[in-house]
């Protein structure tokens, strides 16, 4: 771009980058911006010290002068014929193109006989011919891709750790990038409901769960992470949630914005999650070169790799860790126990926490920012942070649905089980016979079921204005879910609190957040075998609370059934309703 300015053109770029400069930018930013390099910029910005606007003036030219005359036309005609070529994945063919439109005389007559002129090579063309035929990359894929240009956008070192303004870089804690990663190790699960060839004959499950993770968009430092693990070895919108409102709880405080791609992470569940925090959404759709946490993978990678066990890590390429993969294969195919040749989830766990401690603490160097330190550029995050509003956990419940209260005030809702199939969950409460053919709101945790469900009210009822919280937790009075098949047991009301309590987390999700003023991450944890009131993985010490209040509510149900006054059928309620056969 430089090469091809005048004098006066020269000075006015030059200005442009002095006032960046002076706001606050630097030079690299400021140079970038312009389109031209920072030797460049030093280079005319010393001539023009010396010499003023004579200073940057084309000096005379030594050598051959130029063959031949270019002009604006036949330069377009030039240039978008080498855009149209497609030689290679980011360039076409300067030398087929000139060559093609001079074959068919669409250039000025001198001109085609300039490049059809025979020399040694022809790829050879006048050096004017191959100016005007000069494309950067992102103006080739655009024009191939156009959606290029808001997919991958002009590459701009630095730019992604600076405000929406660009007129400055952005402060710890204001904003957080998020997005998944399938870790590249097998991790063993306790796994007693089957499924698959490994679980049904060793009881455990081996597979590369998602990695749900945030860091922090000026610093690069780990704000929290959620590994998520599912029958399908995926996540959704609700997992998303749940993990990012786990740790943002853990902390106390969230950014104020925040940057994600699409799918799960632009669910309607995950939009309205961010609504009613009043966090604002920064796209990446289809654009990951337009999320920091992307670099921030490979350097983990990396760090885990030092810290996993020497067994179980099946590489991050193709062909890598041939005997290791030959395992992997053997123990999904049921054919050997995975433990022993992978790691545990303790162990992966312990191992991710201390790759990630490291990732915080090693130093980071950048051509445009200089070097820091994660967790020592953290420091005084809150001050760039918002709290987290209370009531954002009924936000991060997995399911939300409306449903209408059925004769003796019971409300179903059909949805998919911790064990990966439906299964109908009933609730029911001492005052919800009062709104019998009222539309309610449910919301509910199956991971957390004994916390009841939060049932409100989606428009205006009778003298009930909407909004209307009709329980804060709504005890569930439906069986758990049939384990006859996968477990040899047998499902009734008697058992059904027991299997409930000692079943329900086979599925399993651990949230971490991470703080620079700690030296261990806080954790909570739903996995195997856990107890659902120690459990509280989502809604951290103000869910915990909900759920002890919750706990009082079912025990006084249970208590007014006892009594005279109160006196209730249930199972005669339960039948009426279609809930018991």
């Amino acid at each position: 771009m430089g090469g091809e300015m005048n004098a006066t053109e020269r000075r006015t770029l030059l200005n442009e980058i002095d006032r960046n400069i002076a706001s606050g930018e630097c030079e690299g930013v400021a140079c970038k911006a312009a389109g031209v390099s920072v030797a460049w910029w030093r280079r005319w910005r010393e001539r023009f010290q010396e010499a003023g606007l004579d200073g940057l003036a084309d000096l005379p030219r030594s050598g051959r002068p130029s063959s031949v005359r270019v002009s604006a036309e036949d330069a377009a005609a030039l240039r978008a014929a080498y855009l149209r070529s497609n030689r290679g994945r980011d360039a076409g063919s300067m030398s087929m193109a000139a060559r093609n439109l001079a074959f068919r005389g669409k250039l000025a007559p001198e001109l085609c006989a300039a490049i059809l002129k025979p020399r040694a090579s022809k790829h050879t063309l006048p050096r004017d011919v191959i100016r005007a035929m000069r494309a950067p990359v992102a103006e080739s894929a655009r024009y191939r891709d156009n959606k290029a240009g808001q997919n991958d956008g002009i590459f701009t070192p630095g730019w992604l750790r600076m405000a929406d303004d660009g007129g400055r870089r952005l402060l710890p804690g204001e904003r957080q990038v998020w997005d998944d990663a399938s870790v590249n190790v097998g991790v063993v699960v306790p796994w007693t409901r089957g499924g698959d060839k490994c679980s049904d004959r060793y009881g455990v499950r081996v597979a590369r769960f998602q990695l749900l993770l945030g860091i922090d968009c000026a610093t690069d430092f780990v704000a929290g992470y959620g590994y998520v693990m599912r029958a399908n070895d995926a996540y959704n919108g609700g997992d998303a949630v749940r993990c990012m409102h786990g740790a943002w709880s853990l902390a106390g405080r969230m950014p104020r914005e925040v940057v994600m791609e699409g799918g799960a992470w632009q669910s309607a569940k995950m939009l309205d999650f961010l609504n009613a925090a009043g966090v604002r959404l920064i796209s990446a759709k289809g654009r990951p070169n337009q999320k920091l946490v992307e670099g921030f993978f490979n350097r983990l990678w990396t760090a885990l790799s030092l810290e996993l066990p020497s067994h179980g890590q099946v590489g991050r390429f193709r062909g890598e860790m041939a005997a290791e993969n030959q395992a992997w294969i053997a123990c999904r195919e049921g054919r050997r126990d995975p433990r022993g040749l992978f790691p545990m989830l303790d162990e992966f766990l312990a191992a991710l926490d201390k790759a990630i401690e490291f990732c915080n603490a090693d130093r980071i160097e950048s051509r445009t920012y200089g070097s820091w330190r994660p967790v020592e550029a953290q420091a005084g995050w809150e001050h760039n942070s918002i709290p987290v509003p209370q009531g954002l956990w009924r936000e991060a419940l997995p399911v939300d649905e409306v449903r209408r209260v059925r004769r003796g005030g019971v409300i179903q809702v059909r949805t998919e089980s911790p064990f990966g199939f439906p299964h109908d969950y009933a609730f029911a409460g001492e005052s919800l016979y009062r709104f019998d053919g009222a539309d309610l709101r449910c919301r509910f945790d199956p991971y957390n079921i004994q916390a009841g469900a939060v049932l409100t009210l989606p428009r205006a009822w009778h003298e009930y204005p909407a909004g209307f919280c009709v329980a804060e937790s709504a005890p569930c009075i439906s069986p758990a879910p049939d384990m006859a098949a996968v477990q040899g047991w047998l499902d009734n009301r008697d058992a059904a609190r027991g299997i409930k309590r000692g079943s329900r987390a086979l599925v399993a999700t651990s949230v971490a957040a991470f703080d620079p003023r700690k030296a261990a991450p806080s954790r909570s944890t739903i996995a195997h075998g856990t107890s659902p009131k120690l459990a509280i993985l989502d809604y951290q010490a103000g869910r915990a609370a909900h759920v002890e209040e919750a706990e009082d509510a079912m025990e006084a149900i249970r208590r007014s059934r006892q009594t005279a006054a109160l006196a209730t059928d249930w199972a005669a309620e339960e039948r009426a309703a279609g809930i018991l056969a």
